[in-house]
């Protein structure tokens, strides 16, 4: 089968990352992040975004890499999850690209201990990592969320 769809390439850390633009309900600029102690460690804190208290998901601690300071480039990436909205906090938005399957290798075949990797999309001579964001937060995060925020 060779199914098109959309994906948002984004970078973290110097690597290209995406999403299933079907997942993405809109990006914005990098605005003040407040910290919230409480939260599951991957949660650098939350914005309030026309009156909704969103957690943000730092993409640097979930691929271990390198803590910095918010930059003007930065975005937020919101997504709505199962069980609730969150931004996801990238370096750049990079561009919309058109996949279809034969340029898929599913994350059984390369990363499958990540439950945040769908797996792996050949964009030329660069590999980016197809992101599953509901893999980002456990059952158990998600307890602590519901405990500590108010529902959105």
């Amino acid at each position: 089968m060779n199914c098109l769809s959309q994906l948002l390439v984004f970078a973290v850390g110097g690597q290209r990352y995406a999403l299933e633009l079907s997942r993405v309900q809109r990006v914005v600029r990098m605005v003040e992040i407040t910290p919230f102690s409480g939260l599951p460690s991957i949660v650098a804190g939350v914005v309030n975004i026309e009156g909704d208290v969103v957690p943000v998901i730092s993409l640097r601690r979930c691929c271990a890499l390198p803590e910095r300071g918010g930059e003007l480039s930065d975005r937020l990436i919101f997504v709505t999850l199962e069980r609730r909205k969150v931004a996801l906090w990238v370096d750049d938005v990079v561009e919309l690209q058109d996949r279809n399957e034969t340029q898929w290798i599913p994350a059984e075949e390369v990363l499958n201990k990540l439950t945040y990797v769908e797996g792996i999309v050949k964009s030329g001579d660069e590999l980016v990592i197809l992101q599953n964001p509901e893999g980002y937060l456990s059952p158990e995060d998600h307890d602590i969320l519901d405990q500590e925020l108010p529902p959105s």
